[in-house]
């Protein structure tokens, strides 16, 4: 596939919100995909080896800031295009998927490149719910304000430091040409809306 046909599809959204079920449905429909979360979760992993809760969201934060300021702030989309470069030499891949889009780059990126940039919304209590049932290891068991809390310091650019290094979801959300709705309780009937949602770009 070259570059001009390249098809490119972003994921953003709230944490807890339905991106990684999202993606599997493209997963499966023969995108070559990464989570932006899953590479920030290696890095916090070891940079904050020492904490109780190395990837807290406060610590992902920072993490994901530390190397957009180190490898420059478009890290993650150089990762993810390098990646999607060695799989294509072994297979043929019907684009290629980002989730977990945070930060402004990262969504100009993919609205540059003629992609689609799907945004999932999904009520703040709901989400919560989802985390506290599902914590990942190293993941700190949070009270609803707490996790509202660490939550803002991702919705849009903290003071003292380069807005250009930091994510800012408000932003993701106001440029994704797709919205979505996930407050369903399971996954089942998020996948039927979603799968009809995609119908297009699965399909194509």
């Amino acid at each position: 596939m070259s570059k001009e046909e390249l098809k490119i599809i972003g994921i953003g959204g709230y944490s807890r919100s339905g991106k990684d079920t999202l993606a599997e449905i493209l997963l499966r429909s023969g995108y070559f995909g990464i989570s932006v979360g899953d590479i920030a979760r290696e890095y916090a992993e070891v940079r904050h080896r020492d904490d109780k809760s190395p990837i807290s969201r406060i610590n992902l934060t920072e993490t994901s800031n530390w190397l957009r300021q180190l490898r420059g702030a478009d890290v993650f989309m150089k990762i993810a295009l390098e990646k999607f470069k060695q799989a294509s030499e072994k297979k043929n891949y019907s684009g290629l998927l980002i989730w977990s889009i945070r930060a402004p780059i990262e969504a100009d990126f993919i609205i540059e490149n003629k992609g689609t940039l799907i945004w999932i919304d999904s009520d703040p209590k709901t989400r919560y719910q989802r985390s506290m049932n599902n914590l990942r290891s190293g993941e700190p068991r949070l009270n609803f304000d707490e996790y509202m809390a660490q939550e803002q310091t991702q919705v849009e650019p903290q003071p003292g430091i380069d807005e250009n290094i930091q994510m800012n979801l408000d932003y993701v959300k106001k440029v994704a040409n797709l919205k979505l709705e996930n407050n369903f309780i399971g996954t089942e009937k998020f996948l039927t809306y979603a799968k009809a949602k995609l119908s297009n770009i699965i399909n194509a």
